[in-house]
């Protein structure tokens, strides 16, 4: 039996008492008269019974609570859940069919519990490889929540409340076919958006980047 444990958040002071355990810019993410309860698949359920589909969440590439991902996980679990500092067959596994669908010049996993921790991590091996610190980024890019992640996300940095950008970020042009300077039968949008890119390696390489 599902025991659902509902917050009425029409009531003012109950909503505003609840959300004063939660962080700033989360509460304004928060639609309002919505308490999700619930996943399966696409949907979402809230805890008047409604039913949503979900065209918001990012990170459910499978849908919430898949019944294969679901029972995969609880096989896990149940068996060993431990950092990856220690030799086990899955791990091993998991990297050979990874990198078996990759090309050959890419052989090697690092394994990580983000996509904020695997940005951070590709950055540090690119500039410990370059010596070098620029980074191109699309504009309105959002690549994660730690600092140098952070620094390379216009859709933070360029915000209320956001540092700005420094003087390492260079931002290229955005490749919106809808709302971008090169639209939908423009055949040549790729070529030109791809040339934003270009022209700032270029200037770039003449400061000897």
């Amino acid at each position: 039996m599902h025991r659902r444990y509902t917050w009425d958040i029409s009531n003012a002071s109950d909503a505003n008492e609840k959300l004063t355990y939660i962080k700033n810019h989360e509460k304004r993410r928060i639609a309002k008269n919505l308490k999700i309860v619930k996943g399966a698949l696409q949907y979402l359920y809230d805890d008047k019974g409604r039913t949503f589909v979900d065209c918001v969440n990012n990170p459910s590439h499978v849908g919430h609570c898949h019944p294969v991902v679901v029972r995969k996980m609880q096989k896990q679990i149940a068996t060993l859940n431990t950092n990856t500092r220690y030799l086990n067959d899955a791990l091993l596994e998991y990297a050979e069919k990874l990198t078996a669908t990759f090309p050959p010049s890419l052989s090697v996993c690092y394994f990580v519990n983000s996509g904020s921790e695997a940005n951070d991590l590709a950055i540090r091996m690119s500039r410990h490889f370059t010596k070098q610190k620029d980074i191109i980024v699309l504009d309105h890019a959002y690549h994660g929540t730690s600092t140098v992640a952070m620094e390379m996300s216009p859709y933070k940095f360029d915000s209320k409340g956001g540092f700005g950008k420094m003087p390492w970020i260079h931002k290229a042009i955005n490749p919106d076919m809808y709302r971008g300077p090169f639209k939908y039968g423009d055949e040549n949008a790729g070529e030109k958006y791809a040339a934003d890119v270009q022209r700032i390696i270029e200037e770039l390489e003449k400061e000897d980047k």
